[in-house]
């Protein structure tokens, strides 16, 4: 049997309401795809309250991950019985980014599935988020679930930039529009392509600059068959733009590409999807070019697919 491409769906055991879970499984399930179904954790009470000898501690850490397990095999049991193929998985690691790129690596995912709640301001600053580490640093297309939104026949807005003057590479909008038809496709529902260009890149001719990204747009669109009514032009910062053109169609999912850049620029700036995530009322699907390499380190997996630290 040929292997299944997987979904990785990351749960958080401390949450009442699991929408990725939801989201993921039902991807899975229109493009036939398998699910590891995965937590990642790192008690501090059990390592700094037990006072436990070594063999104590593996053991201790072992009962852990097994009951964590558990509660991923009742959460999966539903879908399951729909016919899913699903595995659990528990990882001992931290920071939890790294144990979610790790067990990423491990799954080969085609996408991971998240939940994403609100950030704030402060912890946009800090880079603390696992979001923000993740959107950097996942190399498996990222889904960030936003929760209290449903999935029927989506609308899906792509976000190009098919002149590549924000360092992405031509080849990067080709993926996009490939997932986002895929998605769409799956469930019934549209792509629409959304550009947001800078006007004043040649404030001496600014009529010349829109001319040039409405035919790269218009080249790239006829292609693939998209109706004008689901092609977005506009003049101006993406990362005002994206919102106000989501809300307008009312996007169910907008996909965008992430392009890595050097560690001091990463340290210093963020991406558009970084930037617009919390301002995007729905589900945020961000890919990296071909060829990303995660900066996180890969590890081994024992068997059992508990992941030490």
């Amino acid at each position: 049997m040929t292997k299944k491409a997987c979904i990785l769906i990351v749960v958080d055991p401390g949450a009442k309401r699991h929408p990725a879970v939801e989201r993921g499984m039902l991807v899975a399930e229109r493009l036939d795809m398998c699910v590891d179904l995965f937590i990642c954790d790192y008690n501090v009470q059990l390592v700094g309250g037990a006072l436990l000898n070594a063999d104590k501690l593996k053991r201790a850490k072992t009962d852990y991950l097994e009951q964590q397990k558990a509660f991923l095999t009742e959460l999966a049991q539903p879908w399951v019985e729909r016919g899913l193929r699903v595995a659990v998985k528990a990882a001992w690691d931290r920071p939890l980014y790294e144990g979610i790129v790790r067990q990423a690596l491990h799954s080969d995912a085609r996408f991971v599935f998240k939940d994403s709640h609100y950030h704030s301001a402060l912890s946009r600053a800090l880079f603390t988020n696992t979001d923000w580490h993740l959107i950097r640093s996942c190399p498996s297309p990222l889904w960030l679930v936003h929760p209290g939104r449903g999935f029927n026949q989506p609308k899906v807005l792509a976000a190009v930039d098919p002149l590549s003057e924000h360092d992405k590479p031509a080849a990067l909008d080709v993926r996009l529009l490939s997932e986002s038809f895929a998605i769409a496709d799956a469930f019934g529902g549209a792509v629409h392509v959304a550009h947001a260009f800078n006007p004043y890149l040649d404030p001496d001719d600014p009529d010349r600059i829109e001319q040039r990204h409405a035919e790269a747009l218009e080249k790239l669109v006829t292609t693939l068959q998209i109706p004008s009514e689901r092609t977005h032009l506009q003049a101006g910062n993406p990362i005002d733009l994206l919102p106000r053109i989501s809300a307008e169609i009312g996007a169910d999912l907008v996909v965008m590409g992430a392009v890595a850049r050097s560690r001091i620029e990463n340290a210093i700036i963020g991406s558009t999807a970084e930037n617009v995530l919390d301002r995007l009322g729905c589900d945020v699907l961000v890919i990296k070019p071909k060829g990303f390499i995660s900066p996180v380190t890969f590890k081994s997996v024992p068997k059992g697919g508990v992941l030490a630290h």
